[in-house]
């Protein structure tokens, strides 16, 4: 998975970054004089996201983290931008047929048209505004965590747990970017949650298995009375979900794999909380992951039992919904970047919030930590307090 992402990472780059020379070489005649200049410096900033990553892999030093950063925030700017762009090129390129002389070579010496003020002054306000976002969602947006409460009614719900509330926590990401600091902060609103039961819904960590050691301590010295439970996610699958497990496991976190337990069986019945694996897994399972198998959870709990459901794809509602009263997923990271829109909504059917199908609910959460660029505009990270009422 790692060779993938570093594939996509490197196309996507080129491309953003061959626009972003076409724009400049076009927009400003002072540039073409210096063609060869420009197009080696382009070439190798397209090349440093992929390299300062493979970097952070190996290395797992601050100082790689910290390139790493820089350089995937002018990736993400210039990708970003990477639409305006477009249309300031190819809409310039249209005016200058119909209202300028094409025949003769551009010259460095000539006046500025109109057209060349116009796409600089377009390409450098989208520019700039892209990165001034992405800074300001890597500065503050994505330590802005927000404490989101949500009633569920759930039928059958025993009398005797009624106001009962879970934490829910999901897409971590520990890695590059997330590291005591964030954990620290997010976890500050657990404990104002004052939860009876602590999940984890998956992607606890970016890439490497080890590094889901502080967020494993975390959840295990939590205290919550019901203790804390986690299940794996789509990351965790290419960190190794085996050594992501084992590690938990020794921690003192129960993780859910096609797995139910029953809560609180002596309060009115209590419920059946239930844990699938991710649908990664079918494309790529693991040993002992074999993907999501909702129905082999269900046999280890009472049929009578209100069921609570850990998926970490919000998409596996289509598949649960009517079996389960609610379930809690993440995944989508609320869209991280929503510029004014969600450009999510376009791909995804599930990405904030709450949602309702055949008599069951899907809670959508979206996550502490980041994916791609380390910042978020429009999505703030999320600690989710779940009150279950009759």
């Amino acid at each position: 998975m790692r060779v993938s992402a570093v594939l996509i990472l490197l196309v996507l780059s080129i491309l953003g970054h061959a626009l972003l020379a076409r724009w400049l070489l076009g927009s400003f005649a002072a540039l073409r004089k210096r063609r060869r200049l420009v197009l080696a410096i382009v070439a190798v900033l397209s090349l440093l996201p992929t390299l300062f990553r493979a970097l952070t892999w190996v290395t797992h030093a601050s100082f790689a983290t910290a390139l790493f950063s820089f350089a995937i925030l002018e990736f993400a700017t210039v990708l970003l931008s990477a639409i305006p762009l477009a249309f300031i090129t190819l809409g310039g390129a249209a005016v200058a047929r119909v209202t300028e002389n094409t025949s003769e070579p551009p010259d460095a010496a000539r006046p500025v048209s109109r057209r060349e003020a116009i796409e600089r002054i377009a390409g450098v306000s989208a520019i700039g505004a892209t990165g001034l976002a992405l800074g300001w969602g890597m500065v503050r947006g994505r330590h802005a965590f927000v404490l989101e409460e949500v009633v569920v009614r759930v039928p059958n719900w025993p009398r005797a747990l009624d106001g009962y509330v879970i934490a829910q926590i999901s897409d971590i990401h520990v890695g590059a970017f997330v590291g005591d600091r964030e954990l620290d902060e997010g976890f500050e609103l657990v404990r104002r949650a004052r939860p009876d039961l602590l999940v984890a819904t998956g992607d606890l960590v970016d890439f490497v298995a080890s590094e889901v050691d502080p967020l494993a301590r975390r959840l295990a010295m939590f205290g919550a009375r019901d203790g804390a439970f986690a299940i794996v996610g789509n990351h965790d699958h290419y960190a190794g979900p085996g050594e992501v497990t084992r590690r938990l496991r020794a921690a003192g976190v129960r993780v859910l794999c096609n797995e139910g337990v029953p809560i609180r069986a002596g309060d009115g019945g209590g419920f059946a909380l239930l844990g699938v694996d991710d649908l990664q897994a079918r494309r790529r399972p693991a040993q002992g992951f074999p993907g999501p198998d909702l129905s082999r959870a269900l046999l280890q709990v009472r049929e009578d039992m209100p069921r609570i459901l850990l998926a970490h794809q919000p998409e596996y509602f289509h598949e649960a919904s009517g079996r389960v009263s609610l379930q809690l997923s993440g995944h989508t990271h609320g869209g991280q970047i929503n510029p004014g829109f969600s450009p999510a909504r376009l791909v995804m059917n599930y990405v904030q919030g709450r949602y309702q199908s055949n008599g069951s609910v899907l809670w959508v959460n979206r996550g502490f930590g980041v994916a791609g660029p380390p910042s978020r505009i429009g999505a703030p990270p999320e600690v989710t307090r779940i009150v279950l009422v009759s």
